[in-house]
């Protein structure tokens, strides 16, 4: 079976959307499909002026921004210049990741897998870039959406929050909606058990590249309540360089996964940390959950979004509430400081729900399951 996979860059690039792209890649490459790359179609000059233009007269007319990502002009240019591309080619399942723009027109005989970690319709005032878009924008951004659905054979997201919405808000039948969680972009263990020294510092990693969404500040003010109390805190800041200058805080700006030699810097720091510590304030599926519960590290992180997929409160780690303060983390943290066995306890759930549902095989394996699902009742 062929899959022709759409991507704005080559398949095996591993810097593809933080190296997820190449991860679903190889997962089926390993399920024995042939796969082809299908480069995603752009748009010209003169067909970016009309879409500006469209901008324009909406900003103008409405005083309001319009949702230049999901509009019915680019979905209309993209539909068909991805079924002229796809004309000279021979496959038999369309893989669509993110694109949901480009397949709400696209009609085609074989089987359309569309795959995201969120609906756009969830991101809509969430992320800054899908805020402040008119009513009619927004109203245009959902009903292309829910047509792309409904055209697609299959939709895949990666947390029951995605796949909730587009259940109930968008009336998918949940027979075309399925939910497949990533897994972890670099290597972890094969094997686990607890071997942290608990007499010293305990180590607190803060792994993102945005300090204000992932509220690394609120972070800090937590651990620096702990650390006033007398704990032993060593809080690690790996991807981003905030103006804070204590000898408790490591700061390592920037880390390259792809570089042999600082990827391996990132796995030490994993394997030496206790905890991941990143209170998001909006998130779909953080990649570096699935690391950390990869290498044993409870995670400390905010109820929002899809980040309830990756952590269970009290059992692999701690799940606070958007409005919680820096108080509340610290006086949830303390509880596990004092208890060293539920911290192992912990850090043991954490890695087995790497294992059980945190994985790229699990992926693979549900992919190739579902496909030849397509097929059969074809």
């Amino acid at each position: 079976m062929k899959i022709a996979f759409y991507s704005s860059q080559p398949l095996d690039d591993k810097k593809n959307w933080s190296g997820t792209m190449f991860k679903m890649y190889e997962q089926i490459l390993n399920k024995g499909f042939e796969v082809v790359w299908i480069k995603e179609v752009e748009l010209s000059g003169s067909e970016l002026l009309r879409l500006n233009k469209r901008e324009k007269n909406f900003n103008k007319f409405f005083k309001r921004g319009y949702n230049t990502h999901v509009n019915y002009l680019r979905a209309k240019i993209a539909a068909k210049k991805l079924k002229n591309a796809l004309e000279s080619v021979d496959f038999d399942v369309l893989f669509v990741p993110t694109k949901i723009n480009d397949i709400v027109f696209l009609n085609i005989p074989q089987p359309i897998v569309y795959l995201n970690d969120a609906n756009v319709g969830q991101l809509l005032n969430y992320y800054p870039y899908y805020s402040g878009f008119g009513f009619l924008s927004k109203l245009e951004t959902k009903w292309l959406e829910k047509k792309a659905l409904k055209n697609a054979t299959l939709n895949i997201f990666s947390s029951e929050w995605a796949t909730n919405y587009a259940i109930h808000q968008y009336q998918i039948s949940s027979e075309k909606v399925k939910t497949m969680k990533f897994g972890a972009n670099l290597e972890v263990p094969k094997t686990y058990h607890f071997s942290k020294n608990l007499d010293g510092d305990i180590t607190f990693l803060f792994l993102a590249v945005d300090w204000q969404r992932k509220r690394g500040q609120l972070a800090y003010e937590s651990l620096k309540i702990l650390k006033e109390k007398g704990y032993s805190i060593h809080f690690l800041i790996i991807g981003c360089n905030p103006p804070i200058k204590e000898d408790w805080v490591e700061i390592i700006p920037f880390l390259n996964k792809n570089n042999p030699a600082e990827l391996k810097i990132i796995q030490e720091k994993l394997s030496n940390s206790h905890f991941l510590f990143v209170p998001t304030v909006a998130d779909c599926t953080p990649i570096a959950f699935c690391e950390a519960a990869g290498y044993g590290l409870p995670i400390i992180s905010t109820n929002t979004g899809g980040v309830s997929a990756h952590i269970e409160h009290e059992k692999t780690g701690i799940l606070l509430s958007q409005n919680a303060q820096a108080s509340d983390y610290t006086e949830s943290i303390r509880k596990i400081l004092n208890h060293p066995q539920l911290m192992m306890s912990y850090a043991k759930n954490a890695r087995e729900k790497y294992e059980t549902e945190l994985n790229w095989e699990l992926w693979g394996n549900n992919f190739e399951t579902f496909v030849k699902k397509i097929f059969e009742k074809n």
